[in-house]
């Protein structure tokens, strides 16, 4: 043997022995991942202690500030370093409920179902009053013509009858082997997004769309309003309102009602009888800024080279005030913090800094992603600075609780070798769908607005947009311990590969 076949013969050793002891190496990384997240995993105490201690996360609000403390005080214990808060909105205030009931007490009693909206007003003590319907509130010139005059002293039951999903549909769900095959064969996105200042200047008119009639009703007289939407039976969907700054309007009491104690009344009054109401609402206002805050960790690059540059992932903080938030996302919040535990804990430290951002404000207008955003890559109407050019990608979860089965592209081929090379080790624990389909109203359409790589996972949805997605039964009992514990392992093992990798994940091409 001539001595450059020698020496090829040595290259070709030596590439194998690398790639082997490359593979074993992140075998025995996954093992570590694996064994934390599955038999030492800690993330569904700590969901039960931020929803059944803390609780609802409305923006502004006493209660989010109370969980957010909770939350830096999580992140410190299980090690991550520069914990602290950014304010997100120095003019957002907060609301909260300290009591009431609903009642109908005639032709005969009813515990009416109910729930305030948020940034309701109180009502003057305990009221009673009769009904009038409004079954629309979209033609004002013909509900002025009907209705002035005869508010007075009413209880509004506005819309429609509600139409009920039955009990034989859909209602918890996980994607099929035949669905995941269609989201991943998908050429080119079905699903457009709109330009982020747009997005957002088109809020500030399309959530005050009840103003309105809410102003009509008051100026009238009226004492309070009552809505409903279709869906499960006995499920309160509140909507939302999006009253948030300290010069908003602040709509009288108002409520949204069980479908099936809507449907009576409706039908009471169709008969002829005359329905009756008792309530009493109690409700605070305040302007306490310190309250808006987004909750910042890291755990810090250990390479000299890569730790300048920058893993991004977070979700939501914030929820909506009926129940607890679990599925909304309490649950993904959990997950984020369970990873980051997971690779402190099994000593897998990346090589790039890898930083959380639990954000305030999403339920409004991507409050608090956006102004970290602003604070931190500039204004949204000019080119990204040179610090978003340091953050390999944004990772974002909130898709309410069900298992990770692949994750959205968001119209970015150049990163799909990435995650397929992160994917295809977690063969058992997700099918690691990648589509190239993109997903919207959540907080990565903030960073993706700024160039970074960013991406929500595909997750099963389970009860979410049947039971949980802003109603009153968003609580722990609809969260699977398993899903979460899957996500977390998921989610480490993700954060690993991205934190570590030779190059940053590659941009769309704009």
């Amino acid at each position: 043997m001539n001595i450059k076949k020698q020496l090829f013969s040595v290259f070709l050793l030596a590439l194998t022995f690398s790639a082997f002891s490359q593979t074993h190496s992140e075998a025995r990384d996954l093992a570590a991942i694996r064994h934390e997240g599955l038999q030492n995993s800690k993330a569904y105490e700590t969901l039960s202690e931020l929803t059944d201690v803390y609780g609802q996360r409305l923006t502004g609000s006493r209660e989010y500030l109370a969980a957010a403390q909770w939350m830096s005080e999580k992140m410190k214990n299980v090690g991550l370093q520069k914990v602290h808060f950014e304010n997100y909105c120095e003019n957002c205030r907060g609301w909260s409920v300290n009591s009431y009931n609903v009642e109908m007490i005639a032709p005969n009693y009813m515990h009416i179902i109910a729930y305030p909206m948020a940034m309701a007003k109180s009502s003057n003590g305990i009221v009673e009053a009769e009904i009038v319907h409004i079954k629309s509130m979209r033609n004002m010139d013909a509900i002025k013509k009907e209705f002035t005059g005869k508010l007075n002293g009413k209880i509004v039951l506005l819309g429609s009858e509600p139409k009920m999903d039955g009990l034989t549909d859909t209602v918890l769900k996980r994607y099929s082997e035949k669905e995941l095959e269609k989201l991943e064969d998908r050429l080119i996105p079905k699903t457009n997004q709109t330009p982020l200042p747009e997005l957002i200047k088109s809020w500030e008119t399309s959530d005050k769309y009840d103003q309105p009639f809410l102003e009509f009703v008051e100026k009238e007289g009226g004492i309070a309003v009552l809505r409903s939407y279709g869906g499960l039976p006995g499920v309160v969907h509140i909507g939302g309102t999006y009253y948030y700054l300290e010069n908003d309007f602040k709509p009288l009491p108002y409520f949204a009602i069980a479908p099936e104690h809507f449907g009576r009344m409706v039908r009471a009054l169709q008969q002829g009888a005359a329905p009756k109401i008792k309530l009493n609402l109690d409700t605070e206002f305040y302007m306490e800024p310190e309250n808006n805050v987004n909750v910042i960790g890291e755990l810090t690059g250990t390479d000299a080279k890569f730790k300048s540059e920058i893993l991004l992932i977070g979700g939501h903080f914030d929820s909506w005030h009926t129940a607890t938030g679990a599925t909304d996302n309490a649950a993904s919040a959990v997950v984020l913090l369970e990873a980051l535990r997971i690779l402190k804990t099994t000593g897998l430290l990346p090589k790039r800094t890898v930083r959380i951002g639990l954000w305030g404000g999403e339920e409004q207008a991507f409050l608090g992603s956006v102004a970290y955003a602003k604070e931190h890559y500039g204004a949204m109407n000019k080119q990204p600075n040179a610090a978003s050019k340091k953050v390999t990608a944004y990772l974002n979860l909130d898709n309410g609780a069900g298992a990770i089965r692949g994750i959205y592209l968001q119209s970015n081929e150049f990163a799909k070798p990435t995650f397929k090379e992160a994917f295809i080790a977690l063969n058992g624990l997700s099918e690691g769908t990648l589509t190239i389909e993109n997903t919207l109203s959540t907080d990565h359409e903030t960073f993706d607005h700024y160039n970074i790589p960013a991406f929500q996972f595909i997750q099963d949805g389970l009860s979410y947009g049947s039971i949980t997605h802003h109603t009153n039964l968003d609580f722990i009992e609809y969260v699977p311990k398993e899903d979460l514990m899957k996500n977390a392992v998921i989610l480490a093992w993700t954060i690993h590969k991205l934190a570590n990798n030779k190059e940053m994940v590659p941009r769309k091409k704009k």
